[in-house]
């Protein structure tokens, strides 16, 4: 009798457990699935795809091909930013290693004057001696350095044979000349004189004409900005002249002398 009692309440516990069970299985089907302790979703069966028509074909190649044509695009913009870029990197790299190259430097010609006294002593024979002296103004333009032009006048006194007269000379010249950089020039001349006496007499010569040749030295002593200087110079010439009209018969002509020329000058 114990023994049907003993079975009859564990038929029923083991009834209830699996009433409740089931239970807490439907409950638990209706609450939220909290990870890791979800289950594995079933899978899903394949869509069936749309069926394939010219127009669906067409439509798909074109939204592919204008994707790929905006991503080139936007490829190219950027490679042709860097590029860009690197060109201005060099360009600025350059400039800083080798500048701009300055135009061309314009060299203006160097323009001097100077006021020379002169002495002329000529020996025509022995008892017959011809000699000048007088100051002058000149202007010379150095269009390279190697090559000068010169314009000089003068006022002094002729003696020619007995006579004494004033006179004004004009002398046009060409000169080469040592380089610049250097405090001293060396120069050789050569051009030609003419010289106007002013005494009216009927003995007095209507003109001297005449050629020089010579040379000399310029000492640059004090030097005035990136070029100019103040100095002195020293010259020697060889004449040759020949009297136009007049009345001194015992004046040979043509006839030669040799001049002395010194005094200040300045370059600029």
């Amino acid at each position: 009798m114990h023994l049907r009692r003993f079975s009859t309440i564990t038929a029923a516990f083991l009834a209830s457990l699996a009433v409740s069970l089931l239970g807490a299985g439907e409950a638990s089907a209706q609450l939220p699935c909290i990870p890791p302790f979800c289950h594995p979703a079933a899978p899903l069966a394949p869509a069936t795809p749309p069926p394939q028509t010219p127009q669906t074909e067409a439509a798909l190649r074109a939204r592919f091909e204008a994707e790929a044509r905006a991503k080139m695009e936007a490829e190219e913009r950027q490679r042709a930013a860097r590029d860009v870029h690197e060109e201005r990197r060099r360009a600025w790299i350059q400039r800083g290693v080798q500048p701009e190259p300055n135009p061309l430097p314009i060299r203006l010609p160097m323009f001097e004057i100077f006021t020379p006294g002169r002495i002329s002593v000529g020996f025509v024979s022995d008892d017959l001696g011809l000699w000048s002296q007088g100051v002058g103004l000149g202007a010379r333009l150095r269009l390279k350095k190697y090559l000068g032009f010169e314009v000089a006048g003068s006022y002094g006194v002729l003696h020619l044979v007995d006579e004494r007269f004033p006179g004004v000379t004009l002398e046009p010249s060409v000169l080469l000349m040592s380089q610049e950089p250097s405090a001293m020039d060396v120069y050789v001349r050569s051009g030609l004189e003419v010289t106007l006496p002013l005494k009216d007499a009927p003995q007095a010569p209507d003109a001297v004409l005449g050629a020089h040749l010579g040379g000399g030295f310029q000492f640059r002593a004090v030097r005035i900005g990136r070029r100019g200087f103040m100095g002195w110079f020293i010259e020697a010439r060889l004449l040759f002249r020949t009297d136009v009209g007049g009345d001194l018969r015992r004046l040979p002509t043509p006839h030669g002398a040799i001049e002395y020329l010194f005094g200040p000058s300045m370059g600029f």
